[in-house]
């Protein structure tokens, strides 16, 4: 089965590496000359230089699955193609083919990039959507509805979004009419925006949605990752390759830390940073001793285990620059609130879970007007204030803002 699973991954990475392969040649190279004549010089036929190129990807690809065995599509296909072209390019050079176009690589490297952008976003995993519902004969019915007792409302209510958060696969509140009745439509819809749960209708066995929790429109926010993808990708991918070295220059391996998250609606993922820390076990009394920061989050700029060139990579924010493998995955945007540890959403309060009802961002609406705050309640207050105030003005707003608090290092 684990072969058939790496056999069917690596055909599809071989899919998506020929699509951008072709795309970017029929833009630069289909009626080129220049690139005729190379083809002569090196005495290779077109599908000769075609099947040297899909070999040399293909033994990079098993190589790196033996060598690192890596279990995470997304990464694997990243690093399958950068490790690619470099090596594509370093071989064109001893072999003395200088032109190479730029313009063909740029045109690859995008196409490569937003085919596995759209790819994350329509290969949604396998998983039954839960509803809960006040009807008791209705969940009794279909085991994707469960039951809450209104007469328990709120606590019941509250117990099972809690359960269900972990579980990857609520999508909302059943309308039951003399549930609503009896409790107040209003009260229901204040707590449902505050535990980020959607309120549907069921009419002739369709779902129609009745009070959505957000006003984020996840289309246009898919749209201004893709433009931002487009635009600054090259840059981005540039400043991670220089960094990965200077942190492998300074520190030493492992290049860069993971550590699991909480993202929308409670689903769990691993984060991608530069490592900043060096290994020093600290006993729970010294890390609350250290603690700058309030309530369920740590922060401190005396840390022992940052390390001098990871304090420059917190000020800078550069530390989070890996994290656009995760926005790849479809696990986070460029804006919005930023991803908790499950340790602080075991401690959240009601008003506190309404950050998990959207996809996490890089940076957000706290990070550019409360970064040097420590009270975590005004955190959430402008997270709930981005989530309810959304739009895609508001995000370039907090897009610029952001490359202000980069340039004044206002990090810790």
């Amino acid at each position: 089965m684990i072969k058939n699973n790496l056999f069917r991954t690596y055909v599809f990475y071989l899919f998506l590496f020929n699509i951008a392969l072709f795309f970017a040649y029929s833009f630069s190279y289909f009626e080129s000359q220049i690139f005729i004549d190379n083809f002569q010089d090196l005495n290779l036929s077109r599908l000769e230089i075609f099947l040297i190129i899909n070999l040399l990807t293909s033994f990079i690809y098993f190589l790196i699955d033996y060598v690192f065995q890596v279990n995470d599509k997304i990464t694997m296909f990243v690093s399958v193609y950068i490790t690619s072209f470099v090596s594509i390019i370093g071989f064109m050079w001893l072999i003395k083919f200088i032109n190479l176009s730029r313009f063909f690589l740029l045109i690859n490297f995008l196409t490569f990039i937003l085919s596995i952008f759209v790819f994350t976003r329509l290969d949604r995993k396998k998983s039954n959507d839960i509803y809960i519902t006040f009807d008791k004969n209705l969940a009794g019915q279909n085991e994707s509805f469960i039951f809450t007792d209104f007469n328990n409302f709120p606590q019941d209510f509250i117990k099972i979004v809690f359960e269900q958060l972990n579980s990857n696969n609520l999508k909302g509140l059943l309308f039951h009419e003399h549930a609503f009745k009896s409790l107040g439509f209003e009260n229901i819809v204040e707590l449902a925006n505050f535990l980020g749960v959607d309120i549907f209708i069921l009419q002739d066995k369709k779902f129609k949605l009745l009070h959505s929790s957000s006003s984020l429109n996840n289309i246009l926010k898919n749209f201004l990752d893709v433009v931002i993808l487009i635009l600054f990708s090259p840059i981005f991918l540039f400043l991670i390759i220089i960094f990965s070295v200077l942190v492998f220059l300074f520190d030493g391996t492992p290049i860069f830390y993971t550590q699991d998250r909480v993202g929308i609606k409670g689903r769990q993922f691993k984060i991608f940073k530069f490592r900043t820390m060096k290994k020093i076990k600290l006993t729970p009394e010294q890390i609350e001793e250290l603690n700058e920061k309030s309530k369920v989050v740590f922060k401190s700029k005396k840390d022992p285990r940052i390390t001098k060139f990871g304090s420059f990579l917190r000020k800078s924010s550069i530390d989070e620059l890996p994290q656009i493998i995760n926005i790849l995955k479809n696990e986070m945007s460029f804006i919005g609130p930023r991803p908790p540890i499950p340790e602080e959403v075991l401690k959240y309060e009601i008003k506190h879970l309404k950050r998990v009802s959207v996809k996490p961002g890089i940076t957000g609406l706290w990070q550019v007007t409360l970064r040097q705050d420590n009270d975590f309640d005004k955190w959430v207050e402008k997270d709930i204030e981005y989530i309810d105030n959304w739009s895609i003005f508001l995000d370039i707003k907090i897009a610029l803002k952001t490359f202000k608090e980069i340039i004044n290092l206002s990090g810790d």
